[in-house]
């Protein structure tokens, strides 16, 4: 691995709504909160890997579930989507940590590290309610050149990870944010996590 802690390629994607990346992409964003997709393999969403690309999605994102001053990111999002029948890949995610909570007010203790409103975590709440949160610390970089893939007819279902045809590069990927800005928002961010 490089100094900036990641392989020079890589072929594992995990989707994420194409909205959040353009959060992720100004630092806004630190975590990511799942519970998995409806045809997961297993009981709920699993970190399958520590390093992977994000593969953008625009199904079931919505704008009334970002709080109001980050409802932008959704119009940025819509702007750069790729052609039809393409993804384009441009950011890439390390996994700092995860944990597994099933306390209700986790993702309001955490609302300085995301996007999402009350009405996301009401609805995220809700589904499947026996099965606990999961609650992923990112450190995100933007590739040095974006990738543009066709879309394959088994990257598409409500599941979260995505094994691509070939991998993508990750040479002279930098991060969203530097050393000392990322490390200050972790240290604000680590007292919250359950």
């Amino acid at each position: 691995m490089s100094v900036i802690d990641l392989p020079s390629e890589c072929a594992v994607a995990l989707k994420e709504w194409a909205t959040v990346l353009q959060a992720m992409a100004q630092g806004e964003q630190l975590v990511l909160i799942r519970k998995g997709g409806l045809i997961e393999p297993g009981s709920g969403f699993e970190l399958r890997s520590s390093v992977f690309v994000f593969y953008p999605t625009f199904e079931h994102q919505a704008v009334n579930y970002l709080r109001t001053p980050y409802r932008k990111y959704f119009d940025e999002a819509m702007r750069d989507r790729a052609p039809e029948g393409n993804v384009r890949v441009a950011f890439a995610g390390r996994a700092v940590s995860s944990v597994q909570s099933a306390q209700p007010g986790v993702v309001e203790r955490l609302s300085g590290f995301h996007i999402y409103n009350e009405a996301f975590v009401s609805q995220r709440l809700k589904w499947q309610p026996a099965q606990p949160l999961s609650v992923i610390v990112i450190r995100a970089y933007r590739l040095a050149a974006p990738s543009l893939l066709p879309v394959r007819s088994r990257y598409a279902g409500c599941t979260s990870w995505v094994d691509l045809d070939s991998p993508v590069s990750l040479d002279g990927a930098q991060p969203v944010l530097d050393e000392a800005t990322f490390h200050a928002r972790l240290h604000a961010l680590s007292p919250l996590l359950p």
